[in-house]
C-alpha cells in the first residue's frame, strides 16, 4: 500500500480517475451476492471514518476491470467463478486499510483542501480541450460513466489525502540491509568438475514386462475424438448477381472508402462479391450449427487423433463434451462447425504400443542407478577440470552440458552447502564437482534495481506492521450479515 504510494505518488491520483471510467466495461458484471446489513448505507465503520456501499462496489468494480483486462476470457468466467476470486472481500479490505490511513491523517491534522481537489482536477489531460481544463468536457465525461462529481471529486480528494500520508514515511534502505541483500549475489565459487557418460545398458524382454506392468497407467493412447463436421466455403453460395453485389454495397459502401473517399462500385466490385459471399457463408454456417445442435443436420462422422485446426480452434474441441457444438469458426476460406460426437483419452497403450517408450524409460533407470553408484566410488579421489568461477546469475554451456543442463548444475551446487558432491543430469549423466576457492567478489549487474526490490521489501514489511499497528488503534466495524 505505502510502498506502491511512494512508487507512483506523481500517478495516484491519475489512476484514481482511470479506474473511475474504466470501470464501465466492468459495469455489466453484477458484483454478486454480496450481503451487508447496512447502516444508513454504510457497509463498515473503521476509526472514525464510514465506508459507503457505493465505494464498495466502485472499488469492486475497479478491482472487476484489472482482472478482466489481466486474465485472458475473464468475461467467459460464470458468476460463481467470479465470486470464487474473492474480490469482494478483496475490494473491502483495500477499503479499510485505506480507512486505517484516513483516521491516522485525522489524528496528525493532515487534510485536503478543496482548491487542491480543484488543482489535481484541471491539470488532468482527460479533462482538458486544447490544453485548457473544459468544465463542460469534464461534466459530460462523468455523466458518460454515470459518475457523479460529488463522489468523483471526493475519490480525488481521497487519493490526495493518501498521497500527503505516504509522503511521511520515508523510502531509504540502510547501507547495511542493502549489503545483507546483495552479499549472496556477490558470493563466486571456484570449481573443478568431471562428467561421467553413462554405461551401455541391456535388457531383457522379462524385464520390459515387468516395469511395463507396474507402470502402465502411464502408457496411455493419444486422445482421439470422433467429429462432425462442416466446413462452409464461397463455393457453398450461389453466385451473386449483380443488383445483389449493388444492394450489398450500397448498405455497406461505407467500408469501401480510400483515403477518406468512399470508392466507385465499379472500382471494389471484386472485393464486394468476395464480402457478400464469405457473409452468406458465416449465414450458412449459422444455419448448420443449429442443424447440427438439433439434430437435423448429419454430415459424416470420422474419428481423429490429431486435431488438423488451428490452436485455437483444437483447444475449443479439447474441453468440448460430447455432444456439444462449436459455435461457427472462421477457419481457412471459410467457415467451419464441429460436433464433437464422443472422445477417448483414457485408454491405455498396450504392452507392445507401449514397448519403446519402455525400453527407453528401463534404460535411463538403469543408467541412472549406475551413475549415482559410480559418482560415489569417485567423489572422494576425482581430479576434473577447472572450470573457473559460478554466480548464481550464471549463463552459458559447462563442458557442452547445454544450457539448461549447465544452469540445473550451477543451482545445484549453490543449493547444497557442501564443498564437494554429484548431480545426475539429463541424458543422463552424472557431474562430480568440488569447490575449492570462494570469494564475495562477483559483480552485481542492475544493483539499481536490486536495490529498489530491497527497497520495496522493506516498505511491504513496514506496510504489514502499520496495518497491524493501526488496527489496534481504530476499531474495525463490518456492517455484514
Amino acid at each position: 500500500m505505502i510502498s506502491w504510494m511512494q512508487k507512483h505518488k506523481k500517478y495516484l491520483v491519475v489512476t484514481i480517475w482511470i479506474s473511475t471510467i474504466a470501470f464501465v466495461a466492468a459495469g455489466m458484471i453484477g458484483w454478486g451476492q454480496y450481503s451487508f446489513s447496512m447502516a444508513n448505507g454504510n457497509v463498515a465503520k473503521v476509526g472514525r471514518v464510514l465506508i459507503s456501499e457505493e465505494e464498495l462496489d466502485r472499488e469492486h468494480r475497479r478491482l472487476l476491470d484489472i482482472y478482466s483486462q489481466s486474465i485472458p476470457n475473464f468475461k467467459d468466467l460464470s458468476e460463481k467463478e467470479v465470486k470464487a476470486l474473492g474480490l469482494e472481500h478483496n475490494a473491502l479490505t483495500l477499503l479499510i486499510n485505506q480507512a486505517l490511513l484516513k483516521n491516522l491523517a485525522l489524528d496528525l491534522g493532515l487534510g485536503v483542501s478543496g482548491s487542491e481537489v480543484i488543482a489535481e482536477i484541471q491539470k488532468s489531460t482527460a479533462f482538458q480541450n486544447e490544453g485548457h481544463f473544459d468544465e463542460a468536457l469534464y461534466k459530460k465525461i462523468l455523466q458518460e460513466n454515470r459518475y457523479r462529481p460529488s463522489a468523483f471529486e471526493e475519490g480525488i480528494k481521497n487519493a490526495l489525502l493518501l498521497q500527503k500520508i505516504s509522503a511521511l514515511f520515508p523510502q531509504a534502505i540502510t547501507p547495511l540491509e542493502e549489503e545483507a541483500f546483495l552479499w549472496p549475489l556477490r558470493l563466486q565459487d571456484q570449481v573443478r568438475i568431471e562428467v561421467l557418460e553413462p554405461k551401455e545398458v541391456v535388457v531383457t524382454q522379462q524385464a520390459l514386462r515387468d516395469y511395463y506392468n507396474q507402470h502402465k497407467n502411464t502408457y496411455k493412447k493419444p486422445p482421439s475424438y470422433t467429429l462432425a463436421a462442416s466446413h462452409i466455403t464461397d463455393t457453398d453460395i450461389e453466385p451473386a448477381k449483380q443488383e445483389q453485389l449493388q444492394a450489398y454495397y450500397e448498405k455497406n459502401k461505407q467500408v469501401y472508402t480510400l483515403q477518406g473517399k468512399v470508392q466507385d462500385f465499379m472500382q471494389v466490385k471484386i472485393k464486394v462479391s468476395h464480402d457478400y459471399l464469405q457473409e452468406k457463408a458465416r449465414d450458412l454456417a449459422l444455419q448448420k450449427y443449429l442443424a447440427l445442435k438439433n439434430n437435423t443436420f448429419k454430415p459424416a462422422t470420422e474419428v481423429i487423433t490429431k486435431l488438423p485446426y488451428p490452436a485455437e480452434i483444437a483447444t475449443k474441441i479439447e474441453t468440448m463434451h460430447p455432444g456439444e457444438v462449436l459455435k461457427p469458426q472462421k477457419y481457412k476460406d471459410g467457415w467451419l462447425v464441429v460436433k464433437l460426437v464422443s472422445k477417448q483419452t483414457d485408454q491405455l497403450q498396450s504392452f507392445e504400443e507401449a514397448k519403446e517408450e519402455v525400453r527407453i524409460a528401463v534404460v535411463e533407470q538403469e543408467q541412472r542407478k549406475w551413475l549415482k553408484q559410480e559418482a560415489s566410488k569417485q567423489l572422494p579421489h576425482f581430479k576434473g577440470d577447472d572450470i573457473g568461477f559460478l554466480s548464481l546469475d550464471f549463463k552459458g554451456n559447462i563442458h557442452d552440458l547445454g544450457e539448461q543442463s549447465s544452469k540445473e548444475l550451477v543451482g545445484y551446487i549453490f543449493k547444497h552447502p557442501y564443498k564437494e558432491g554429484f548431480v545426475i543430469l539429463k541424458g543422463p549423466k552424472a557431474v562430480l564437482y568440488r569447490v575449492y576457492s570462494q570469494d564475495f567478489k562477483h559483480p552485481v549487474p542492475n544493483s539499481k534495481d536490486f536495490k529498489q526490490v530491497v527497497s520495496n521489501l522493506k516498505a511491504q514489511s513496514f506496510d504489514a506492521m502499520l496495518v497491524a499497528m493501526l488496527k489496534q488503534r481504530y476499531q474495525v466495524h463490518v456492517y455484514a450479515k
